[in-house]
């Protein structure tokens, strides 16, 4: 595993980032059965790691950062889709 990614294979796409808080999303190692993954970091914790959110609470977060301040609204409208698919 990649430690400087982990749990995500590679480098995970930033969908929201403000102050200290930043919102990943990506495929990870340990959830293969899932289309992807959201991660929470704030300053740097976990260290070398994200806390992971659960399958069920991707869409609503999702929708919840779109047009946010600090959001990616591109990037959340395309895992928007792919979840939705």
């Amino acid at each position: 595993m990649n430690e400087k990614h982990a749990p995500f294979e590679t480098e995970p796409t930033l969908i929201y980032e403000k102050n200290t808080f930043k919102i990943v999303a990506g495929k990870t190692y340990t959830n293969k059965d899932e289309k992807f993954c959201i991660g929470l970091k704030s300053n740097d914790f976990p260290k070398n790691s994200y806390l992971i959110f659960p399958p069920q609470l991707s869409l609503n977060l999702l929708k919840n950062l779109l047009s946010q301040d600090g959001a990616n609204n591109s990037e959340i409208i395309k895992f928007i889709k792919i979840i939705t698919k």
